[in-house]
C-alpha cells in the first residue's frame, strides 16, 4: 500500500471525513458565543467559573469569560457553556 498521494486514498478521503478527524488534531466549535465543543482533548488543567484551560498533545486551550461550566464530557470531547469572552491557543501545531 502506497503513502499518502499516492495511488490509494487514504482513509479519511475514503470515509469522506475531513484529514483531522483521524488524525488527532484539536478541533474547536464555537456556536454563539455560549457554547464551545472542544475535541481531541487530553485533559483539563485549569478550571473556574472564569476560565478553562484545555491540554492537547501539542499545546493547550484556554477560554475565558463568565459563568463558564463544563456541561458534557468524555475520553475526546469537552463541551463548554457560559459567555465565551476570549479565546487563546498556545503550542506548536503541525499544518
Amino acid at each position: 500500500m502506497k503513502k499518502k498521494g499516492g495511488a490509494f486514498p487514504s482513509l479519511a478521503d475514503r470515509l469522506e471525513l475531513p484529514e483531522e478527524a483521524l488524525s488527532g488534531a484539536p478541533r474547536l466549535t464555537v456556536t454563539n458565543g455560549s457554547r464551545a465543543l472542544i475535541e481531541n482533548h487530553r485533559g483539563i488543567l485549569e478550571y473556574n467559573r472564569e476560565r478553562i484551560t484545555v491540554n492537547f498533545k501539542k499545546g493547550r486551550l484556554c477560554l475565558s469569560g463568565r459563568e463558564l461550566r463544563i456541561a458534557a464530557m468524555n475520553r475526546e470531547e469537552l463541551l463548554v457553556r457560559g459567555v465565551l469572552q476570549d479565546i487563546t491557543w498556545s503550542g506548536i501545531w503541525e499544518s
